[in-house]
C-alpha cells in the first residue's frame, strides 16, 4: 500500500514537473516569437524592477554625484567668471557618475547567471536598445539630480535653457549606447569597473568635447562655437547608436 502511494506521488510529481516545463517552453517560443519592440520592453522593464528592488546603481552613482559636488563647492565657490572651467567640471562629474552605473547592467546577468538565456530568448538588437534604454534612464536620473545642484552651488547662469537641456540628453544618449556595448564586453572580465573608465574614456572623449563647448557657450564664454559643436555632438550620438545596433551581436 505504501509502495503503491509512494509510486502515485511520484507519478503525479512527474506530470507537474511536465507541465511547468511545458509552460516555460511555451514561454519562451512566445517570447522569441514576440515582436522586436516587446522583447525591448520586456528587457528594459526586467531591468527596472531589478534595480527598483536593490537601488544598488542608482544609490551609488547619486552618492558619487553629491559628493563630488560638495568637494568642488567648498573648493573653488562660484565659477560665474569661469564657463569653461565649469563645463569641465560638470561633464567629469558625469562621467564618472556614468561609469559607476554602467557597468552593472550586463554584470548582473553573469551574476545571476541569466545572460545565456537571454541571448537565447532575446534579438541582439532587442537586448542592446533594451539596456540602453535602462542606462539612458539612469544617467537621466542623476542628472536631473546632479546639474541643478552644479548650477546653483557654482552660481552659473543658463542663458539657453533648451539647447543645454538638448545637449544633456543627446550626450547621455552618447554615452548610454556607447556604455552598452563596452558593458556586454567586459561583463565577465574582472576589475571590470576600472578597466570600464579607461576603455570608456577615449569613446566618450568626442562626445564630452562636443558637450564642454556647448555648454560652456550656455554658461557664457563664447556663443559662436556652440552650434558647430552641436551638430557634431548630434551626429557623433547618432553614430554611437547605429554602431552599437550593428556591433553588440558580435560582442554579446
Amino acid at each position: 500500500m505504501a509502495n503503491n502511494k509512494s509510486f502515485w506521488a511520484k507519478t503525479d510529481e512527474r506530470k507537474v514537473q511536465g507541465a511547468e516545463c511545458r509552460v516555460r517552453e511555451e514561454r519562451r517560443r512566445i517570447f522569441r516569437q514576440s515582436s522586436w519592440l516587446i522583447q525591448v520592453f520586456a528587457i528594459a522593464q526586467k531591468d527596472f524592477q531589478s534595480e527598483w528592488r536593490t537601488r544598488h546603481a542608482v544609490v551609488t552613482t547619486l552618492a558619487f554625484a553629491l559628493i563630488s559636488l560638495t568637494l568642488i563647492s567648498l573648493s573653488v565657490g562660484s565659477l560665474r567668471s569661469e564657463p569653461t572651467l565649469a563645463a569641465g567640471l560638470l561633464w567629469v562629474i558625469l562621467f564618472f557618475a556614468a561609469i559607476t552605473a554602467l557597468g552593472r547592467t550586463f554584470t548582473k546577468e553573469v551574476d545571476a547567471r541569466t545572460d545565456n538565456l537571454l541571448r537565447l530568448n532575446a534579438q541582439p538588437s532587442a537586448v542592446f536598445v533594451g539596456k540602453m534604454a535602462f542606462n539612458f534612464a539612469l544617467l537621466l536620473l542623476v542628472a536631473l539630480i546632479a546639474i541643478p545642484l552644479f548650477i546653483t552651488l557654482m552660481g552659473l547662469v543658463v542663458k539657453n535653457a533648451m539647447v543645454f537641456v538638448f545637449t544633456v540628453a543627446v550626450t547621455l544618449v552618447a554615452m548610454a549606447a556607447l556604455g552598452t556595448i563596452l558593458g556586454a564586453m567586459l561583463a565577465k572580465v574582472q576589475s571590470r569597473v576600472a578597466l570600464l573608465a579607461v576603455a570608456a574614456f577615449p569613446l566618450f572623449f568626442p562626445a564630452l568635447a562636443a558637450a564642454l563647448q556647448v555648454t560652456a557657450s550656455i554658461f557664457g564664454a563664447n556663443p559662436e562655437v556652440s552650434a558647430a559643436s552641436l551638430r557634431a555632438l548630434c551626429a557623433y550620438a547618432a553614430a554611437s547608436v547605429l554602431g552599437g545596433l550593428l556591433l553588440f551581436e558580435e560582442v554579446w
